[in-house]
């Protein structure tokens, strides 16, 4: 599977650098240490949810264009220090040109349409609703891995797969039954269409980004993937659009643009580094079943600052999501 590739390629990046670097001071301490691979896993599900209340408070407010937009321009000079301090680069520049292509492929599809849908989603959905059906990604990377590599699923990922799509159809189907207004039904109707279309998409991104994992470190990756998602956005909303300046006069206001900073380095650039980490460190079923916890950490923001109803479906949907996934990659 896709992750699985990623975890059975060691940054050759932080072994073949010159110059002393952060993985040649810090990151061989950690090295073979179970412990903190879960503790960076569980960090990164952390940042997860952190992201996902942020982007739906300010997205609702704001935009949630404006909210994708702009937070992929403050994440990229992050990741570019982060390459240098990790890697020792600022800039891969020894790659084949279709490791560029797939990366900056991968960027577009995952940072840039996938964002785009799931930041909707958070607004007409909800932000631990969304996550849960997020859990369909690595499912669906799954099944187009069996499609496109031959990676063939056993009669206990099987079982994992039915049990994430029960669990999103048991939160789906029957928390609809309850009786709710037609424009809040047909928000939350579009809510799902956007979160299952990310999660496809998203899934799509990860098979992209395999091709690639072989010739570069996995911040690198990250930082191909932030150019390829934000080279989109430039297109669209500075070419197409033509909005762009309206996106950062939004941020004029220092709350939102506090805030925006606050998700852009724990989602894209400590979240994404912290599960690139945690790989390498722990098992890669451990690492992403602790990283799919992120709707269970919204519950309590849900229950006591949104003072949501939690119904019997919600809450079984989520943990039947979350087992689900669970045994598909503890199974691997």
């Amino acid at each position: 599977m896709v992750l699985h590739y990623i975890v059975s390629k060691r940054s050759s990046a932080c072994l073949s650098l010159r110059k002393k670097s952060l993985c040649d001071t810090v990151w061989p301490i950690m090295e073979h240490n179970l412990v903190v691979g879960q503790l960076l896993a569980l960090l990164t599900a952390a940042c997860w949810a952190q992201n996902s209340i942020i982007y739906r408070h300010i997205g609702a407010k704001a935009g949630s264009d404006a909210v994708a937009h702009i937070r992929m321009w403050i994440a990229l000079p992050m990741i570019l220090v982060l390459t240098y301090a990790v890697e020792g680069i600022w800039f891969p520049t020894s790659l084949s040109a279709r490791t560029y292509i797939f990366l900056l492929a991968s960027g577009a599809f995952g940072y840039f349409i996938t964002d785009m849908l799931l930041f909707k989603a958070y607004i007409l959905l909800g932000s631990r609703e969304s996550m849960v059906i997020m859990t369909l990604s690595p499912v669906v990377t799954a099944f187009f891995g069996y499609i496109l590599f031959d990676e063939r699923l056993n009669l206990i990922q099987m079982l994992g797969i039915l049990t994430t799509i029960a669990g999103v159809a048991v939160m789906v189907l029957l928390d609809s039954r309850r009786k709710v207004e037609k424009d809040e039904r047909d928000t939350k109707v579009k809510g799902f269409v956007y979160a299952i279309l990310a999660s496809a998409l998203q899934s799509l991104s990860f098979l992209l980004a395999k091709f690639a994992l072989d010739e570069t470190g996995p911040v690198s990756t990250n930082l191909l993937r932030n150019i390829g998602g934000l080279l989109c956005f430039f297109v669209f909303n500075f070419l197409y659009k033509r909005n762009a300046v309206q996106h950062f006069a939004v941020f004029k206001n220092r709350r939102y643009l506090i805030l925006l900073i606050l998700a852009a380095f724990a989602g894209p650039v400590l979240g994404m580094s912290s599960q690139m980490r945690a790989f390498t460190l722990a098992p890669v079923g451990i690492v992403t079943t602790i990283t799919q916890v992120t709707p269970i950490l919204l519950l309590p923001f849900d229950r006591f600052i949104l003072h949501k109803h939690l119904t019997a479906s919600s809450l079984a949907g989520t943990f039947l999501s979350i087992a689900g996934v669970a045994v598909l990659f503890l199974a691997a």
